[in-house]
């Protein structure tokens, strides 16, 4: 049965993005897997660059959903839509900025400091963030919780041209009969 991944994140929670061709990947009773493209999304606004997830794995129908959630906090994340963002983020989340080495706790202070980065990359400013990719995500459900591990590409524009590379980690809490971020962790590197 396919299911349509809306698109997925890793955000900073990694960053910001709107889905242009989000891929799902359905397996047959054979175990060969298929790739077939799913829903297109309307145009691209002013603070929303080009983003897909390509191939994900989900370890089961439940897992499925957890990459489905990833997916829709991408695009409010893409939208800049703090409200819709914190819809998606326990209260108790935490990200771990690689950068200044620092451990960001609670939702409050986890939207704030997005805002600053979500800032950073609009498509008006200097540094506009153009395309986001999720390569492959992958997530395992155990219980109330899930780990989805994945690889996120970025490409800016504007007067610093260059791409990005992450390999990043998110952990999801499932409360009542949605799953929400409790976790991030994710390292950017330069690529060009």
């Amino acid at each position: 049965m396919a299911r349509a991944s809306k698109l997925a994140i890793a955000l900073l929670l990694g960053l910001a993005f709107t889905t242009s061709n989000v891929m799902a990947g359905e397996t047959n009773t054979d175990n060969s897997k298929t790739t077939e493209p799913t829903k297109v999304a309307p145009a691209l606004s002013m603070n929303s660059c080009e983003a897909k997830c390509i191939e994900p794995h989900a370890a089961c129908a439940e897992s499925a959903k957890v990459i489905d959630t990833l997916q829709e906090l991408a695009n409010a994340v893409n939208k800049h839509d703090l409200t819709a963002i914190a819809e998606y983020l326990d209260d108790s989340v935490t990200t771990f900025d690689e950068g200044s080495k620092k451990l960001v706790v609670g939702k409050e202070a986890v939207l704030a400091d997005l805002k600053t980065k979500l800032d950073r990359f609009a498509l008006t400013g200097d540094n506009p963030l153009l395309s986001y990719t999720i390569v492959h995500p992958y997530a395992q459900v155990s219980g109330n919780t899930a780990v989805v591990t994945f690889t996120a590409l970025r490409e800016f524009g504007g007067t610093n041209p260059h791409k990005e590379k992450c390999n990043a980690t998110d952990v999801f809490v499932k409360v009542g009969d949605k799953w929400k971020k409790l976790h991030y962790r994710g390292r950017w590197k330069k690529l060009s």
